[in-house]
């Protein structure tokens, strides 16, 4: 959720401009989400490289080729996308790119098959959002709406073809830049890491954000086991591991580079702690559901903001039930949570 923008210790400018001397070029692609442009890199170098492509319109294939261009490079002479994640605004051109020029895709092999089934997956992603939004007391107006919402944004992604698929703790070789492979499941499944342990610097997509957190949407498991992931939970393992790594700079999937990332994560873990403990006394209070919990933590929701809501809250009371705080039970085809004790 959005939180005030706080001083950095050196200037994005300054860093993105000492990344350029590096050979990585920040691209700003404009999307039609709230959260603003998302941030693709060029690598220079045999392979020509390119982080993430942004989302599938023409306004945004022209800004990229631009932006390429001003690079002293063309689109036409990429080599490698690499993909950091599944999200719409980060694939959206992967595959107009490798089309135009014949570079090979690289992304977790765990997660290729969910980029290649782009509308299988992006059908079922929607019916699993649906029946939690139904069965958590959204009604089937917003649930509804949402789901026709979700499928007129679905032009802005397309179908992506893995032809290098890359295992979690790998390296993939960009000639003499080595990145080592490390998956950060929690904001999506699929999110991955890129680690350049001699430069310590690191490309995180929307693993970590600075100006806002990077919501954990509950997802289908990528591999394909029925239910729902566990999405706050993950991403706490994911930011723990995260932490512990000498990253002297991410450059992340949108807003500015990050230059302290322990302190933004204990930030995240701080705010995440009080959240829990209003969460739980709202159960305690009463039992309700989960849709009930976030009205009356963010009022009356927007509808767009309906299941991104849902998702905070189930993702609190996840961690809330695995420490015997509260649980979970059915009445009248509602999930209730109450408090233990």
């Amino acid at each position: 959720m959005p939180e005030e923008r706080r001083a950095t210790e050196r200037d994005s400018d300054e860093v993105l401009a000492e990344a350029r001397q590096h050979g990585i070029h920040c691209l700003p692609i404009p999307t039609p989400f709230a959260v603003g442009r998302v941030n693709c890199y060029l690598i220079e170098g045999d392979p020509l490289t390119l982080i993430d492509a942004g989302p599938r319109s023409d306004r945004s294939l022209a800004e990229l080729e631009s932006r390429i261009e001003g690079t002293g490079h063309s689109l036409d002479e990429i080599d490698l996308v690499v993909v950091t994640h599944q999200h719409i605004d980060h694939i959206g051109l992967v595959d107009t790119v490798a089309k135009r020029s014949g570079a090979e895709v690289a992304a977790l092999r765990i997660a290729a098959v969910r980029l290649a089934e782009f509308g299988k997956n992006s059908d079922a992603e929607d019916e699993l959002a649906v029946s939690l939004m139904l069965r958590h007391g959204i009604s089937a107006d917003i649930a509804n709406t949402l789901r026709s919402l979700s499928t007129t944004y679905r032009d802005y992604g397309d179908a992506v073809m893995v032809t290098r698929p890359l295992e979690d703790g790998g390296m993939l070789e960009l000639g003499d830049r080595r990145l080592r492979v490390l998956h950060r499941p929690g904001h999506s499944p699929s999110d991955t890491v890129f680690w350049d342990e001699d430069r310590k610097l690191a490309f995180g997509g929307d693993h970590l954000l600075s100006h806002i957190s990077s919501n954990p949407l509950i997802s289908r498991p990528l591999d394909g086991s029925p239910g729902r992931t566990r999405s706050l939970v993950n991403y706490n393992r994911s930011m723990a591991l995260t932490r512990e790594m000498p990253i002297e700079l991410m450059l992340s999937g949108h807003g500015d580079p990050i230059t302290d990332h322990v302190e933004l994560i204990d930030r995240r873990m701080a705010t995440q702690l009080r959240r829990l403990e209003k969460i739980e006394r709202i159960i305690a209070a009463r039992p309700r559901t989960a849709h009930a919990i976030a009205e009356e933590i963010w009022g009356n929701v927007a509808v767009t903001q309906a299941f991104l809501t849902l998702s905070e809250v189930i993702g609190h009371t996840d961690i809330l039930r695995d420490q015997n705080r509260v649980r979970e039970r059915e009445e009248d085809g509602l999930l209730i949570f109450e408090a233990v004790g």
